[in-house]
C-alpha cells in the first residue's frame, strides 16, 4: 500500500469530523418510504395494535396475549357467521305500505301441514314500506305483514303472510340457508 501524498493529508486532516447536515425535510422523505400511508391503517389494525400495547403493558406473557386475540376473534366470528338478515318492502297493491309492523315466525315442522310455529320477532315497516328482521339462524320461516292502524291500507287491504295468503296453514315458508333473502310481501285486498 502506497502512503498518501502530501494533498490527500491535508484534505483528509481539514474535513475530518466534518458533516453536512441533512437537507430540509429530508427525514419526512425517508419517514413517507419507510412508512408508506397505506400500511397497517384502518380500524382493525388500529384495534389489534391497541390490543397488543395494552397486552405488553400490562404485564402478559406475548405469546399468551396472542393466543387470548385469536380466541377472542375466532369466537365472534363463529357467534355471528351462520346469521342472517331478511329483508323486503310491503305492498299493497301496487304501493308500498307506509306504515305497519312485520312479524316472523320459526317453523318447527318438518312436513305439510304447518302447525308448529313460535313469534321470534316483531319489527317496524317503515315509511317507504321497508322491514329487516336480523340475526336470524338458518331455518324454516313464515313472515306476515299487518298493515299501520288508521293508514289507507288497513281499510283495503287485509294482513298477509308472504305470497298473498292470509292463513297460516297455507302460508309459504321461507327456507334460510346460505344467503340473507329478499321478500316482497303483498296484502291481499279485502
Amino acid at each position: 500500500m502506497q502512503d498518501p501524498d502530501p494533498i490527500e493529508k491535508h484534505f483528509n486532516r481539514s474535513f475530518s469530523g466534518f458533516e453536512a447536515p441533512p437537507p430540509e425535510n429530508s427525514w419526512e422523505k425517508i419517514r413517507d418510504r419507510l412508512h408508506p400511508a397505506g400500511s397497517g391503517s384502518g380500524k382493525m389494525m388500529n384495534l389489534f395494535v391497541r390490543i397488543r400495547q395494552w397486552g405488553f403493558s400490562s404485564g402478559l406473557n406475548p405469546v399468551a396475549g396472542t393466543a387470548a386475540i385469536i380466541l377472542l376473534i375466532l369466537f365472534i366470528w363463529i357467534s355471528y357467521s351462520h346469521k342472517h338478515n331478511i329483508s323486503g318492502h310491503a305492498y299493497a297493491g301496487e304501493s308500498r305500505i307506509c306504515k305497519g309492523i312485520a312479524l316472523l315466525y320459526q317453523v318447527y315442522d318438518k312436513t305439510e301441514p304447518i302447525d308448529t310455529v313460535k313469534l321470534i320477532m316483531t319489527v317496524r315497516v317503515d315509511g317507504k314500506g321497508f322491514y329487516q328482521f336480523s340475526g336470524i339462524k338458518d331455518g324454516s320461516y313464515l313472515i306476515k305483514v299487518i298493515p299501520g292502524q288508521g293508514s289507507e291500507a288497513i281499510k283495503n287491504y287485509q294482513p298477509s303472510f308472504y305470497d298473498q295468503d292470509r292463513d297460516l296453514s297455507k302460508a309459504n315458508v321461507i327456507r334460510v340457508k346460505t344467503e340473507d333473502p329478499v321478500i316482497d310481501i303483498h296484502l291481499l285486498p279485502r
